[in-house]
């Protein structure tokens, strides 16, 4: 009777244990987000050691580049749709859906070369060592090749 006990109170405060440390990651993960909402710029200062004055012109780009970005998400949604309407459950690609997806492939080319030109743009405003490390980090991300 004893030992059911201790199991029992044992796996109580395993429980709380588990629930307060949940709660308590959660909140801090929670307070990151608002503090830094995603597609903020600003981990680029402590990933590449930038200056405030570095960070107030790369925040600038950013702000700039936002609405080319929405365009171009907008463009590429559009042009899926216009895929989708033109396969319409077919079981043949059609002409016209060939036509579909070669405007859609060359609205995500231009949106790629829009983007890999933002940061070209953002990797001048950075110290030369930090902009080049930069540039091949988005390089990698964006193409997915890791360029020598």
């Amino acid at each position: 009777m004893v030992r059911s006990l201790i199991i029992v109170l044992g796996a109580l405060a395993l429980g709380a244990a588990l629930f307060i440390g949940s709660f308590a990651l959660s909140r801090n993960v929670c307070r990151v987000c608002v503090a830094e909402p995603p597609g903020s710029p600003h981990w680029l200062q402590s990933q590449y050691h930038l200056s405030n004055e570095e960070m107030a012109g790369i925040q600038k780009l950013h702000n700039d580049y936002l609405s080319q970005c929405d365009l171009m998400c907008r463009m590429i949604t559009e042009k899926q749709q216009a895929v989708a309407t033109a396969l319409n459950n077919s079981t043949n690609v059609s002409f016209l859906a060939q036509q579909k997806i070669d405007e859609l492939a060359a609205c995500r080319a231009h949106c790629q070369s829009q983007m890999l030109q933002y940061f070209v743009n953002v990797s001048r405003i950075m110290p030369p060592d930090e902009g080049r490390r930069y540039l091949a980090d988005m390089e990698k991300d964006t193409l997915g090749s890791n360029p020598k």
